[in-house]
């Protein structure tokens, strides 16, 4: 079950269920009236180049939401862009890969029309390997398996010579389904293609190996969905921060949506294409100057600072994430360098992310912490048992109502078991992680 499932089948929204208490006063432009959190808005800075461009043409006239089209753009564009050019941070490297999921209220949110504008737009601008031919390849449907995915990029006479992957996944959710399958390394190979270097399969009978592939993903999901197969491994094990989440709905109701020119595709196409032949060009991307620079340093603090919780958790790679849309605004520009406006552009869209991620995980919650240290502590030490005193030592804290509240969410999450253990004095309650092995009813379901 995911983190998130009990308040979704009690009819609890996910979001009022995980945040506790007032959210901090400069927090207050995510509320409406009613105190609830409100709908993020799309900055205008992040509407920035021919991302931008793409972005309001996309949804003009339709139903597509400009901010799914933008994020859509970019992680396209990232795709196409290729491993070549480089941006150093000390001795990590970050590329131009990114990964995102839009999120819709409902299955009316038209996530499906973001993809449509761009990619007319990106076909007709990609270019070939002059040597090969060989050109990215767009995968629908492409994340079942870690053999699969590997085997999309492998090491072969057989495989593509093109290392470029795009994967779209209209239905997001069937891959968090597989990913609860038991034996499915799905996950941990996303984290590794989003972190760099070669991808191994462990299997003995048949071993893949893709050197330095760049794969992207662009994935689709309501938001019961999210809520519903969102696991606690997948929060707190590092896959969620990798991905940007953009809440997307429905632009208006429109019977006739307008299809954009064929002169405005060409235009845009060719923006484009010379900012991937420039892109080529490239070996290493930087900052433009020493003004830059120091505009990255006035952020880094609060964007190294992290949040707490679900959010926190799903946002935890937040440096990375603004550098890699920095440098994916720069190429596009055909800059070989980080500008200001590039990093104003990337702060902007990653406040639209952040603040999405605010509505669908909540806000700085303590007992979403509180839980995350005691599933750390299981994973630490298989098949323990822990009773409330321990936990209370564990948790550094004496207040019973955290104790409580943490046993519970972990309770109603089907995450832990209560066991008693009878004594001469009196029954004893203890805590254990609960057997992955049991079958859980509401996955029969699906």
């Amino acid at each position: 079950m995911g983190l998130l499932a009990p308040f979704a089948a009690a009819g609890i929204h996910p979001e009022a269920a995980l945040v506790s208490g007032p959210i901090p006063a400069e927090k207050d432009l995510y509320r409406d009236d009613a105190g609830a959190i409100s709908w993020p808005a799309l900055p205008e800075a992040a509407q920035h180049g021919v991302a931008g461009s793409l972005a309001v043409s996309g949804a003009e006239g339709t139903e597509a939401d400009p901010a799914g089209v933008l994020v859509t753009s970019l992680t396209w564009a990232s795709a196409l862009i290729g491993s070549k050019p480089v941006q150093y941070v000390g001795d990590a490297e970050h590329y131009a890969r990114l990964f995102c999921v839009l999120v819709g209220a409902s299955s009316k949110a038209r996530k499906g029309t973001t993809e449509g504008p761009v990619r007319r737009v990106m076909k007709r601008a990609e270019i070939l390997d002059p040597i090969s031919g060989d050109g990215m390849r767009v995968r629908p449907g492409g994340l079942s398996s870690a053999e699969g995915l590997i085997n999309a990029v492998r090491d072969d006479d057989e495989g593509a010579g093109d290392k470029r992957l795009l994967c779209i996944e209209s239905e997001f959710g069937r891959v968090l389904r597989n990913m609860q399958r038991q034996g499915n390394t799905l996950g941990d190979l996303i984290k590794q293609a989003w972190d760099g270097g070669d991808l191994h399969t462990l299997t003995k009978d048949n071993p893949l190996t893709a050197s330095n592939p760049h794969i992207c993903i662009v994935g689709h999901i309501t938001q019961d969905e999210l809520s519903t197969l969102l696991t606690h491994g997948n929060i707190y094990g590092g896959l969620g921060n990798r991905f940007l989440w953009c809440c997307i709905r429905r632009n208006g109701k429109k019977p006739h949506p307008v299809r954009m020119r064929d002169d405005t595709i060409a235009e845009l196409a060719g923006s484009f294409r010379r900012a991937f032949e420039h892109a080529r060009t490239l070996e290493i991307v930087g900052w433009a100057d020493e003004s830059v620079r120091a505009q990255w340093a006035s952020v880094y603090d609060e964007l190294s600072e992290g949040g707490h919780g679900v959010f926190g958790a799903m946002t935890g790679r937040s440096e990375a994430q603004v550098l890699r849309l920095a440098m994916v605004y720069a190429l596009l520009d055909e800059k070989p360098d980080i500008e200001a406006v590039h990093l104003d552009a990337a702060l902007a869209l990653w406040d639209y992310c952040g603040k999405s991620a605010t509505y669908l995980f909540g806000h700085d919650d303590p007992i979403a912490d509180a839980a995350a240290k005691v599933m750390k502590h299981f994973t630490d030490i298989p098949n323990a048992e822990i009773s409330r005193t321990e936990l209370g030592t564990l948790l550094g804290s004496r207040d019973k109502k955290l104790k409580d509240k943490v046993v519970q969410r972990l309770l109603a999450s089907n995450l832990i078991d209560s066991i008693e253990h009878k004594t001469p004095g009196r029954t004893r309650t203890v805590y254990r992680k609960k057997d992955k092995k049991v079958k859980k009813p509401e996955l029969r379901q699906i």
